[in-house]
């Protein structure tokens, strides 16, 4: 039986439907957009992103005349390849209580350094020890995982209410997701960089961003 996991993976594995996913992360795009974005004939956008509404990364809804296309849930995909273990599984964003989950770890890990691990049955356990370990920091890294989305869409609402201009939101949104400068905004938004440059000037009178050094370089940041 194929598991969700491998169908994801079987989706993921084409170069043109990763770069899709990496433009609606984005924002929500339709057809011709997305064609205008990535170089990609509409006929070849409409087959893949077929494939991933299929698989689930991907849903649409109407606006207007016209169809956007968007990613509807977070999802965690851990793959695990190692000389003696290949595993793919889907992780997902259950609440788990993360200072519990931290105490088990350190409780945990100071077993496997009390254990001599020498015999058969030391070593079993000291390996079941590792292999828990591993799964509650798969947990702990989905949760997180599920709190940056939710930041995001707090600071998205937040930026909604406080701005009205389209390109001035895409700008705050650029920065909250790790962009530090004009000319990353601009190639991840597609705009026109004096006018990302203009965009940024004014959120900094407005004192929305700032300007910062950071190893040499001058970045931007929300204040």
């Amino acid at each position: 039986m194929v598991t969700e996991a491998e169908t994801i993976l079987e989706v993921l594995g084409n170069e043109s439907r990763r770069k899709i996913l990496e433009l609606l992360s984005k924002k929500p795009c339709y057809v011709s957009e997305i064609s205008y974005y990535l170089g990609m004939a509409p006929k070849v956008v409409i087959e893949h992103l077929e494939k991933l509404e299929k698989s689930g990364l991907v849903a649409s809804f109407e606006e207007g005349r016209r169809r956007y296309y968007y990613i509807p849930r977070s999802l965690r995909l851990e793959v695990v390849i190692s000389p003696h273990k290949f595993d793919a599984k889907i992780r997902d964003s259950e609440d788990y209580d993360i200072p519990t989950l931290m105490r088990e770890i350190k409780n945990e890990f100071n077993m496997i350094e009390r254990l001599r691990a020498e015999s058969i049955s030391e070593i079993y356990r000291a390996l079941r020890l590792a292999e828990d370990l591993q799964n509650r920091f798969s947990n702990i890294q989905s949760v997180l995982a599920a709190r940056f989305n939710q930041f995001i869409e707090r600071m998205l609402n937040e930026v909604e209410r406080v701005l009205s201009d389209d390109v001035e939101r895409l700008v705050m949104l650029g920065l909250a997701k790790g962009l530090k400068n004009a000319a990353e905004i601009a190639e991840c938004f597609r705009l026109p960089y004096r006018e990302v440059e203009r965009v940024l000037n004014s959120l900094t009178k407005k004192g929305l961003v700032k300007k910062e050094e950071k190893d040499g370089e001058t970045i931007w940041v929300i204040k």
